[in-house]
């Protein structure tokens, strides 16, 4: 089921995107709770978060905020933190994540822009958001991590 979080649901969430760093590929810096639960606030204050419960525990996250093109006045909604827990990635929980998104998006009436920041199989979000409707534009590229 995918809900509107609140600020109460703030740490659970921040210790689900905790987690993030495990599952990726990379060599990530150590999680700062404090840190994250304090983006996710700026993000309820100027977007929204929405979460993914199975039973009564979050397994997922999507936190959208809005933002302006460098180039342009124009606004779109992007992705803060976009994350399912590993054990929960065979399910649903993505798609209908996203198509809360899409949803909330539609009705502030901009585009909606969602970044790839794992490294680990890209072929598969590619085509996870390409069958969702969403266009690939460029990409994401590190050094030195």
């Amino acid at each position: 089921m995918i809900e509107k979080a609140r600020v109460r649901d703030l740490p659970e969430l921040a210790r689900l995107l905790s987690t993030y760093a495990e599952s990726c590929p990379l060599k990530l810096p150590p999680a700062s709770l404090p840190k994250i639960e304090r983006a996710l606030a700026r993000c309820l204050d100027s977007g929204i978060v929405f979460k993914a419960m199975r039973k009564e525990r979050p397994v997922g996250i999507l936190a959208l905020q809005e933002g302006e093109f460098w180039y342009s006045h124009s606004r779109f909604i992007g992705d803060l933190a976009y994350f399912v827990e590993p054990s929960s990635r065979a399910s649903r929980y993505a798609a209908h994540l996203l198509k809360a998104g899409q949803e909330y998006a539609t009705m502030r009436g901009m585009p909606l822009l969602m970044g790839v920041t794992h490294g680990g199989d890209v072929v598969r979000k590619d085509l996870f958001y390409t069958r969702h409707g969403m266009d690939r534009i460029g990409g994401i590229y590190a050094r030195g991590m």
